[in-house]
């Protein structure tokens, strides 16, 4: 019996070994910390960015900044809205919070509509509103309510799904072990920030682990997307399957979103963030497509007027001065180009009243020969 003992507590001392260094590794770096943890720790470190490797947990992260940061100028919307940042949004800039990536269908924004309590009703709601939230044939990926409470560090097959992605990446596993004793990238929760360079600032802004290109010659667009957007299209896959129309019972539902924002005295923009050309020309003259995409540009801005709301079309980057090279694939505009559109915006006198001193930062962003394609001089 003592030699079976032995013998089964050596074969049990590698596992427990790797088990015990693993949850080293995912508390040291902060990949399985709690919500909670994560935004205290950047409400106390101004420059910390958080993103994980092994489940994003987009939901809760961002309803949990709100409800901290008490927003009074608030952008929600999906991955297409990360790129609004504090900074842009002049004498505000201190009360804004970007909430991109938590709201991915109508249904999630109904929902939060009605779940956010009144205390942190925001002054100012930027709404990213995409084509596909209006496609019968694409059903919502989430379901807010149930998003929103999950934590991953209380949850055990989170940990245990970490813990596999860790040793399906050992040169990883071994990297942050070493990163961890040396102390080294305090600034950076959870191993995609860590090993990436990018992830979420405190004001919900995502910070692109890409890097510009260093000269003019240099910039041409490229769809980083996998696979590339303009495949979904032309296959009419994923978020585009073909479709007539719009939606009756989705737009009744945005409808009565913008009506109960208006009833809180919320002052709601709406944003159609851009395609690049090809997929633009695509939706334009793909019969599978075209008569969806005709109607969402008519629609979408009737819809908010009737309710006092103003909306801009970004959908074709040219439309406000800027081109395929604003893009890092075929639907997701850089932060440069979020300056842009908010530069638009402010022609409506409106946005102006609501956005004091928002012109002259972005004039001096724009005027900066440090701004490119993707990255504005924002100041320090």
């Amino acid at each position: 019996m003592r030699s079976f003992l032995g013998r089964l507590l050596l074969f049990l001392v590698l596992p427990g070994v790797l088990l015990g260094a693993g949850e080293v590794v995912l508390l040291g770096s902060g990949e399985l910390w709690s919500t909670d943890r994560v935004v205290a720790y950047q409400r106390r470190h101004s420059n910390a960015i958080y993103l994980r490797a092994t489940d994003q947990s987009f939901y809760a992260y961002k309803y949990h900044g709100i409800l901290d940061k008490n927003p009074s100028i608030l952008v929600v919307g999906s991955s297409r809205t990360m790129k609004f940042r504090a900074p842009m949004f002049g004498d505000r800039s201190g009360s804004f919070y970007n909430a991109g990536g938590m709201v991915n269908s109508l249904r999630d924004l109904h929902d939060f509509s009605l779940l956010l309590p009144g205390s942190r009703t925001p002054r100012v709601l930027l709404v990213g509103v995409d084509l596909w939230w209006f496609n019968a044939g694409v059903a919502p990926a989430f379901d807010f309510t149930a998003e929103i409470p999950k934590d991953t560090a209380t949850n055990f097959d989170a940990h245990v799904v970490a813990l596999r992605w860790l040793v399906r990446h050992p040169g990883t596993f071994a990297g942050e072990a070493i990163s961890i004793a040396r102390r080294a990238r305090p600034d950076a929760i959870g191993i995609g920030a860590r090993t990436t360079g990018g992830g979420f600032r405190p004001d919900g802004s995502f910070k692109s682990p890409l890097t510009p290109p260093r000269s003019e010659r240099d910039w041409a667009y490229v769809d980083r997307e996998v696979p590339p957007i303009i495949e979904r299209v032309r296959k009419a896959v994923a978020n585009f399957p073909p479709a007539g129309s719009l939606a009756a019972d989705r737009l009744a539902l945005l409808d009565l979103v913008l009506a109960r924002y208006r009833q809180k005295h919320v002052f709601v923009i709406g944003y159609l963030p851009p395609f690049s050309s090809a997929v633009l020309a695509q939706l334009q003259t793909d019969a599978r497509h075209s008569h969806l995409w005709s109607a969402f540009r008519q629609r979408m801005p009737d819809l908010f007027a009737s309710h006092g709301f103003p909306l801009i079309d970004a959908s074709d980057a040219a439309s406000i001065g800027m081109d395929d090279r604003a893009l890092s694939d075929g639907f997701h505009g850089e932060e440069t180009f979020q300056v842009h559109v908010l530069k638009a915006l402010l022609r409506d006198e409106r946005v102006r009243a609501v956005l004091p001193g928002a012109e002259a930062a972005l004039d001096r962003a724009l005027a900066s020969p440090r701004t490119n394609y993707w990255v504005p001089d924002l100041g320090s």
